[in-house]
């Protein structure tokens, strides 16, 4: 299979929001167009800010507003810090092992 069609395959898969990826991080992006993208409603988009999964966003006129780039960086950064509370753990338990 190449490269290319792997993607594709892989874009096509249950979970992957391939569209968000091929925006320019400096893309606007709406309440709207989030539920649209991650097939929710608007009201799963607010209670997703409200829980800190999606940054809080900006008004323009009057409609909550995104970039891109600020939706992927809350992303990588909430992994990130996932990934290091894990290595943590990690740490605790293997001390506490020891």
């Amino acid at each position: 299979m190449s490269d290319s069609s792997e993607i594709e395959h892989v874009a096509d898969l249950p979970g992957v929001v391939r569209e968000l990826g091929e925006l320019g991080s400096g893309t606007l992006i709406t309440e709207e167009g989030i539920g649209h993208l991650f097939n929710r409603c608007e009201r799963s988009v607010q209670r997703a800010i409200e829980r800190g999964e999606l940054p809080p966003p900006t008004r323009l006129f009057g409609k909550k507003t995104w970039t891109v780039g600020a939706i992927l960086e809350h992303i990588t950064d909430r992994l990130q810090a996932e990934a290091s509370e894990r290595d943590r753990m990690d740490e605790k338990i293997r001390t506490l092992n020891s």
